[in-house]
């Protein structure tokens, strides 16, 4: 039996642009219920997969209900952005690198404990649980990083039967999903402190997976739904000449832009390459020879703009003390836009990604009836 996957990637405050994309497929299929039965997420994409896997049968209602969470969402619900809350934080994380191994001090610069009370109050995880044995939902998986073991492990909780993997540095492990994988999922490193599961502590999904399409594919999937939060794909890049010495702000956006979006690319590439492979290669040759490897079907849904540049119209929203730490309180900075919407997390630059996602989403309008047609 045919099974849709959805992967979603990470990006912080940039998952808002996967709520647009559901939105308009629910306004395009009004009358789906539970169309992914395999959803997958690292990051904010994490949060996303668990929010659409607890809610209800009807996609619509589910979408409606991510919609007002992320439209409702302020940069206090997910970090403390006081001077003091900041202040406190980063003399923190300069006395934990100072004094080494001999400190229990969260290596982070900022305190995301206000994240974990909405998302608390916000998922219903018993839910989960109750779609997963008696609708349509196959398996949800949160994947994040080990930073004793360098893992990729993908958490997740699933139908009876489905089984876990272990492939090197990728690993799925069947759980009981809570708070905790989410907290480690999306915990941005040096942003975001990492969380203990087990034995382990844990931090965002994108550090180390090199495979991102892999846990839906493990789980089952045959045709794959790919979220981006990146307009790589469909915009060119221009080359300014530098003024300024670059800030740490624009070293750090470039190092979370090759964790966070070039890597799910490079995935996409890679599948695709295969898919022609496979097809030019006789189906009677593959069993005979063994070869474990069918096509995948895959709609990549991407930003069509610059998510950097909607940021940049957006950093003023961002409290002070943020634009301070991001280099963004001066007119016109060089820089650190891209940095900025990871942690943009302000209404109107939601609203607005919300509102490209849509667009975009139908943009392929005529690719989104083909998949869901399967």
């Amino acid at each position: 039996m045919s099974r849709a996957g959805v992967v979603l990637t990470g990006g912080g405050a940039r998952g808002a642009y996967q709520v647009g994309v559901f939105k308009a497929i629910s306004d395009q299929l009004p009358d789906l219920h539970y169309p992914f039965p395999i959803i997958c997420g690292s990051s904010a994409g994490a949060i996303n997969a668990v929010g659409l896997g607890c809610s209800g049968d009807i996609f619509r209602h589910s979408v409606e209900r991510l919609e007002a969470l992320w439209s409702g969402l302020e940069t206090a619900h997910v970090y403390r952005s006081d001077y003091w809350g900041m202040a406190k934080r980063m003399g923190h994380f300069l006395k934990a690198f100072l004094g080494g191994e001999d400190n229990e001090i969260p290596a982070s610069m900022l305190d995301n404990s206000p994240l974990r009370d909405f998302l608390s109050t916000a998922m219903d995880l018993k839910r989960l649980k109750y779609n997963i044995d008696h609708s349509d939902i196959r398996a949800v998986c949160v994947t994040a990083c080990g930073y004793k073991s360098g893992q990729s492990v993908s958490f997740f909780q699933a139908e009876h039967g489905v089984e876990g993997w272990h492939l090197g540095q990728r690993v799925g492990i069947q759980t009981e999903l809570n708070v905790d994988h989410l907290m480690a999922s999306s915990a941005i490193p040096t942003i975001f402190p990492p969380v203990k599961i087990h034995r382990e502590y844990f931090g965002d999904g994108v550090v180390r997976n090199m495979a991102p399409l892999s846990p839906a594919i493990h789980l089952g999937a045959d045709r794959i739904l790919v979220i981006g939060v990146s307009a790589n794909r469909v915009c060119t890049m221009t080359r300014r000449p530098a003024i300024d010495f670059p800030k740490l702000p624009q070293i750090m956006e470039h190092l979370l832009n090759g964790a966070f979006i070039d890597v799910v690319e490079n995935d996409i590439d890679k599948a695709l390459l295969v898919n022609q492979l496979l097809n030019l290669i006789p189906e009677r040759t593959l069993e005979e020879n063994n070869i474990n490897l069918r096509p995948i079907e895959m709609l990549v849904i991407s930003p069509s703009e610059p998510i950097d540049e909607i940021a940049a119209r957006h950093v003023s929203t961002l409290p002070k003390p943020v634009r301070q730490f991001l280099g963004q309180n001066k007119p016109n900075p060089e820089g650190g836009a891209s940095m900025a919407s990871y942690l943009l997390f302000e209404g109107p630059f939601l609203k607005d990604l919300v509102a490209l996602g849509y667009r975009d989403a139908q943009a392929h309008a005529r690719q989104i009836e083909t998949f869901f047609a399967n």
